[in-house]
């Protein structure tokens, strides 16, 4: 490895750690813990309510709405389902 390469990979490791740090990068794990917590939610919330024909696809833009807005986008997603589907 040369000198040029060793810098680059050290400027990018540094700056790496400056965002682990920094309130965006916790925003986008928090984010991203709740797109997972929420499609968790849409599966159980899908299955239980399949009997009266009630369910939200499960995809990239739901689960982001829930990842943002967290329960009220939730409930939102199924408040419009009823109302218009």
């Amino acid at each position: 490895m040369d000198v040029f390469t060793g810098i680059l990979a050290a400027l990018g490791i540094g700056f790496t750690a400056f965002l682990l740090y920094t309130r965006q990068f916790k925003w986008l794990l928090k984010v991203g813990r709740n797109m997972l917590l929420g499609a968790g939610g849409m599966l159980a919330a899908n299955a239980a309510l399949a009997a009266i024909g009630l369910a939200v696809g499960i995809n990239l833009v739901t689960t982001l709405v829930v990842g943002v807005l967290g329960v009220p986008g939730f409930m939102m997603l199924y408040i419009a389902q009823l109302l218009i589907g």
